[in-house]
């Protein structure tokens, strides 16, 4: 009797693995490096790099120009020139059903497109990133669900965020460092934009989370609005109330330079090379949605 559940067992064994395997190479688009680490932020993962807790960290093309481009601590990092392991876009969140503060985000954002959603992606070097135009369209816009009315009548709209340059971070040091980022800019915008439309009083709160708690966050109404730097899935349209897409992004990874020549200059190269490297990303990103290790 032992013996056959034993055998059974090992059974279980190999069909959960097979499982979690399959889960995996179904999900993910890439499958390369011998293992991926996740951490709380895609700053995170960069530090991981310096530590030498991993050989690659994968991450947003938009975050990965800020650092590697205007600060000295990555000088001796780079992203794999030509490597694109995927193309997306951002989004903002609200509670699946609150269509109605989806709405009126989206008809501010497009409402400004031409000033201060422009002048702000121009700010940060997102110029060429910027997807929203005077022409787009609102699906959202004649959503009637009260989740708006229901932020006029409190005057206060939660914002979730968490820290990577340029979409949200503090310039400076101490006392005197400064919250900006082209989110944070653009939400006082839109903020300011709705205050005045509607003759509303509405003022910003921005509430530091984790990444991989926005879902529940939401859901629990500990925020109002996930609001930094989003990748719009399937799964989160499902899941969530999505605004349109206002910023495009990659997926990029970042090695140090003098390993770059080792790791090639295309998709299928890095993943060729890089069987034996640590792969580090962000917990409940989308750079961990597409990197699946090599089993």
């Amino acid at each position: 009797m032992k013996k056959v559940l034993s055998i059974l067992l090992a059974a279980l064994l190999l069909i959960g693995c097979a499982a979690s395997f399959a889960s995996c190479t179904q999900k993910q688009n890439l499958t390369f490096g011998k293992e991926m680490l996740a951490v709380g932020s895609q700053l995170d993962a960069l530090n991981g790099l310096l530590k030498g807790d991993a050989d690659i960290a994968v991450i947003d093309s938009v975050m990965a120009g800020y650092y590697m481009n205007s600060t000295e601590t990555f000088k001796d990092y780079q992203v794999l020139s030509g490597v694109v392991l995927a193309e997306e876009q951002y989004g903002i969140a609200a509670k699946k059903g609150n269509n109605a503060l989806i709405g009126k985000i989206n008809e501010a954002i497009i409402a400004l497109a031409d000033t201060d959603y422009k002048t702000i992606a121009t700010t940060y070097g997102l110029a060429t990133e910027t997807l929203v135009t005077a022409t787009t369209q609102n699906p959202d816009a004649n959503a009637t669900d009260g989740s708006w009315d229901k932020i006029v009548s409190s005057k206060k709209i939660v914002i979730g965020y968490t820290e990577f340059a340029p979409i949200a971070y503090h310039e400076g040091d101490g006392e005197n460092a400064k919250f900006v980022g082209f989110d944070i800019d653009l939400a006082k915008a839109v903020v300011a934009y709705l205050n005045t439309t509607y003759s509303a009083q509405i003022e910003i709160e921005f509430e530091l989370i984790d990444w991989n708690q926005k879902e529940a966050l939401l859901e629990n109404g500990s925020i109002d609005l996930v609001w930094n730097g989003m990748t719009i899935t399937d799964e989160r349209i499902a899941a969530m109330a999505v605004s349109i897409p206002y910023l495009a992004n990659k997926q990029v990874a970042i090695v140090e330079k003098t390993d770059a020549a080792k790791y090639g200059s295309t998709k299928e190269t890095l993943i060729a090379n890089a069987k034996d490297a640590i792969v580090i990303v962000e917990k409940g990103s989308a750079g961990e949605e597409i990197v699946c290790p090599v089993e």
